[in-house]
């Protein structure tokens, strides 16, 4: 009998100690992950207040590049440093300022009254004139044969203007989307990011990887997005202008009909790198850097397609690495002429 209790302590004895080891690990690793939750958060936060530094940092170098350039905004500015890299405590942050007026504005295709399509040999005007602008950045895009896509730009524009009709057999509204799995809406305004994209009719996510180095979503000046008249979207200062001076090739191709001359083009890109020019009227005509055919009743000419030679609108890319934490930054800011840089906008690990 005595064995047989004796027996019994015994193995409650273990049991308890057992319980006793259980009850130490848990509290360990309960203690592990809340000092790692700790350092974690205090990571997080160290990111983000190194994210506002290095947007006030790119705000001051705007500002003062637009001191230094009030004319011209080109590769020979402050902003246009291929990539900084910054060592921090425990890290480094790396990053560039992209210039996002020399992409095209998907939103500049919600401005104005959509006429029906231009007879043979007429210029374009309106919204008309960015839908086929687009088809020409779409035919210029490279490694990419996106003439199957001629038209999406009626499918965009309706994604992005204020109405609900429909912008002929090739747009797209909400009886187009509510038929989806799963369902949803066309937005009716003018778009936050490129990547809404992909929630346009025709896109796929080959041509969105082919298009999207392209293209912009940016603010529309003068509240463009309820501008009466064609006459208006096509003269006014409603669309965003494109800045010929940062404009990769698809774009600076797109910005008229006719554009056979890529040779002048590509001596135009090496030629801005060190010295920006100062009016768009030095790509057409005779000069060095001609493209543009010259205006005549037939073709479209760089003076329908809104262009410039200066931009107020910029977007910082960014990537903060504290230990093996890391953070991405996409801000967009926006620089009035001779003002003080503002952000726009910004989101943190994904565009």
């Amino acid at each position: 009998m005595v064995k047989k209790q004796g027996g019994i302590a015994l193995i409650t004895a273990i049991f308890v100690v057992a319980l006793a080891s259980i009850a130490a690990v848990a509290m360990f690793e309960a203690a592990n992950v809340s000092l790692h939750r700790g350092a974690n958060l205090v990571q997080s936060e160290a990111e983000l207040w190194y994210a506002s530094g290095v947007e006030s940092w790119v705000k001051g170098i705007l500002m003062q590049d637009g001191k230094l350039n009030p004319q011209t905004t080109g590769f020979n500015g402050l902003w246009a440093v291929p990539e900084v890299a910054l060592p921090i405590d425990g890290g480094g942050i790396r990053g560039h300022i992209e210039d996002l007026q020399g992409l095209f504005n998907l939103n500049n295709l919600a401005v104005g009254q959509l006429n029906s399509s231009t007879s043979s040999g007429a210029v374009a005007t309106g919204p008309m004139l960015y839908i086929e602008q687009m088809d020409r950045l779409l035919d210029n895009l490279p490694n990419f044969d996106a003439s199957k896509y001629h038209g999406l730009g009626y499918a965009i524009r309706d994604w992005v203007d204020a109405d609900d009709q429909r912008s002929g057999t090739q747009g797209a509204e909400d009886q187009d989307y509510l038929s989806q799995d799963p369902p949803y809406r066309a937005a009716n305004q003018p778009m936050r990011s490129v990547s809404e994209l992909m929630l346009v009719r025709g896109m796929t996510k080959e041509l969105y990887a082919a298009l999207s180095p392209y293209v912009t979503a940016l603010p529309l000046p003068v509240s463009a997005s309820t501008a009466a008249t064609a006459s208006a979207a096509s003269n006014s200062g409603s669309v965003t202008a494109i800045n010929v001076n940062t404009a990769p090739e698809p774009v600076l191709m797109s910005l008229a009909p006719n554009i056979t001359n890529r040779a002048a083009v590509e001596k135009f890109i090496a030629a801005r790198k060190g010295q920006p020019i100062t009016s768009v009227s030095e790509l057409s005509g005779s000069g060095e850097f001609a493209f543009i055919p010259s205006p005549t009743n037939n073709t479209g000419t760089i003076g329908q397609v809104r262009t410039g030679v200066t931009s107020n609108y910029f977007e910082l890319q960014a990537e903060i690495v504290i230990g093996s934490g890391r953070l991405a930054l996409y801000s967009v800011i926006f620089r009035p002429g001779g003002g003080v840089p503002v952000v726009l906008a910004h989101s943190t690990n994904t565009e």
